[in-house]
């Protein structure tokens, strides 16, 4: 048997329309890509831009403001609030009155003394509390933990056994020395 090689060739032509249609449909895809990446960086960018301002303002609570929480600020501890020459601490726990002065001595502090109504007021605004202890102690008469008299304010008491000082958003009360509550530390800046 005799073979032969029969060769068929054909020709083969393409539309250029498929093909053209084809280019514009990966164009918008290509744009939407575009577009997309194009939105994530802005946005990326402003976040950065949101970061830098935050963390700019912080610092500037920092140095600059006489009252800050900030708890980078070298002035006072962390968790610590400063204002002016002083430091702060509002607890969170609850002791009573010898527990909470015990506190404040071992972190080089005394419970809240206050020479000035302006002093009081200030503390009286960050109170989240009832009440809190303070350094104030009746043994025959109203007197800071450092032996001086309270002068400035009225304290109220209900009671002969309420011989510690309370202060709350309303002023200064008088409680029974061994009732839990949480209390303000002061000490100086360091």
């Amino acid at each position: 048997m005799k073979m032969t090689e029969n060769v068929i060739y054909s020709v083969l032509e393409f539309s250029t329309a498929p093909q053209a249609q084809n280019d514009h449909r990966l164009q918008p895809k290509a744009s939407s890509r575009s577009s997309l990446s194009c939105y994530v960086a802005v946005a990326l960018g402003l976040l950065g831009v949101i970061l830098a301002s935050l963390l700019l303002f912080q610092w500037i609570l920092c140095q600059g403001s006489t009252v800050s929480t900030c708890a980078s600020c070298p002035s006072c501890p962390d968790l610590w609030m400063g204002h002016g020459d002083h430091c702060y601490y509002f607890s969170v726990e609850k002791k009573d009155w010898n527990s909470s002065l015990e506190f404040c001595l071992a972190k080089d502090a005394h419970l809240f003394m206050f020479r000035d109504n302006q002093e009081m007021v200030l503390i009286q605004n960050f109170l989240k509390h009832d009440f809190y202890w303070i350094g104030l102690r009746n043994t025959s008469d109203w007197r800071w933990e450092d032996g001086s008299a309270l002068n400035t304010s009225k304290i109220s008491s209900n009671s002969y056994v309420q011989k510690c000082g309370t202060i709350s958003k309303d002023g200064l009360l008088a409680s029974s020395c061994e009732v839990p509550l949480p209390w303000v530390c002061k000490k100086d800046t360091d």
